[in-house]
């Protein structure tokens, strides 16, 4: 399609003919392996529904990938429970070691505790 001022213009066989940019149009090959130019690939979606033993066993190892990756999403879940356990338990020793530092009178190597 081309605009022409406020106006598209879609031009089918040798006619320009008026178009809606929320027209769909689905066009059906029997083609295994159709060939179309770019131009036109930039504007359409082409989907093939030919069942290949290719294609199936990409599909069944995108499956199996989603299943697997729940597994290391659930995995990810609970290091990061652990790391931000981890975070608040060094945040309290810091701010304890902070208060008996400040807290301290005399000599800091004299307190073995500190």
């Amino acid at each position: 399609w081309v605009a022409k001022g406020r106006r598209f213009v879609v031009t089918v066989g040798d006619k320009a003919m008026d178009f809606d940019p929320s027209f769909f149009a689905y066009f059906i090959t029997r083609l295994p392996n159709p060939s179309f130019s770019p131009e036109l690939q930039a504007k359409t979606t082409v989907v093939d529904f030919t069942v290949t033993q290719r294609g199936l066993e990409e599909q069944l190892l995108g499956k199996v990938i989603g299943k697997e990756q729940r597994a290391l999403e659930d995995q990810l879940s609970l290091v990061l429970q652990e790391v931000n356990a981890n975070t608040k338990a060094l945040l309290a020793l810091d701010a304890s070691l902070l208060e008996r530092l400040t807290s301290n009178t005399g000599n800091l190597l004299d307190d073995e505790d500190l």
